[in-house]
């Protein structure tokens, strides 16, 4: 299975920010946070976000929150016990 970031997949959809967190249902801020990293997205959110960018949600890959980035170790950790 392939895995693109959030962002990859607002582009691919062809929104920008501001369109996607109009369609969402939030601040182009939080949909920026969402992005980075910087905040968590609720999982209600995500399923709205995988049904307007029109792709499915095991396929949108979310940064670990405690610091921005893709700990591949942590990542596959979550997956494993999931």
């Amino acid at each position: 299975m392939f895995q693109i970031s959030l962002a990859a997949a607002r582009v691919n959809a062809g929104l920008s920010q501001q369109d996607a967190s109009k369609k969402i249902g939030v601040t182009a801020k939080t949909l920026r946070n969402y992005e980075k990293g910087k905040t968590a997205i609720p999982a209600h959110t995500l399923k709205r976000v995988s049904k307007i960018y029109g792709i499915p949600e095991e396929n949108i890959r979310i940064p670990i929150i405690n610091d921005g980035e893709y700990d591949e170790d942590d990542f596959f950790l979550q997956l494993s016990t999931v």
